[in-house]
């Protein structure tokens, strides 16, 4: 196993749109895959109302883990720990909105595919984690 540089770990979070996202629970550790985008050095994600958002707000540290998996022996891993901030004015909830639809071909659907509570992206509420550490590491390849 290598560990990743940080241009790599970038390059991964770039091309990538799925990772799970790691949020402290009263009981634990709750984790659940967030569609999101990497732009300017932060994740930017959306949530409709419910259990994530409201242990975000409570507990802002979080992690995203985002994979490329090819095989069992070979794959690459990157983890992010940052700070969760939801994203409240209209001008900052906008560029996040466009953020997202870019990251995911222009089409806001894509973006709330497979969301489970299926909110529109223009009803979600938006955030950003700003990284305070990127890792990653690899096998194979």
């Amino acid at each position: 196993m290598r560990d990743l540089s940080l241009a790599e770990c970038e390059d991964i979070l770039r091309m990538q749109t799925v990772g799970r996202i790691a949020v402290r629970d009263a009981d634990g550790v709750y984790i659940v895959p967030l569609h999101y985008a990497f732009a300017e050095g932060a994740i930017f994600g959306h949530a409709a109302p419910g259990k994530k958002l409201r242990l975000m707000r409570l507990w802002p540290h979080v992690a995203l883990q985002v994979d490329t998996i090819v095989s069992p022996t070979e794959w690459k891993s990157v983890l992010v720990q940052g700070a969760f901030r939801e994203l409240t004015g209209e001008e900052e909830q906008v560029h996040a909105r466009q953020v997202l639809v870019r990251a995911f071909e222009g089409n806001p659907l894509l973006v709330t595919a497979g969301h489970g509570h299926r909110t529109t992206l223009a009803e979600a509420i938006v955030f950003r984690i700003d990284p305070a550490e990127i890792t990653g590491c690899a096998e194979g390849g």
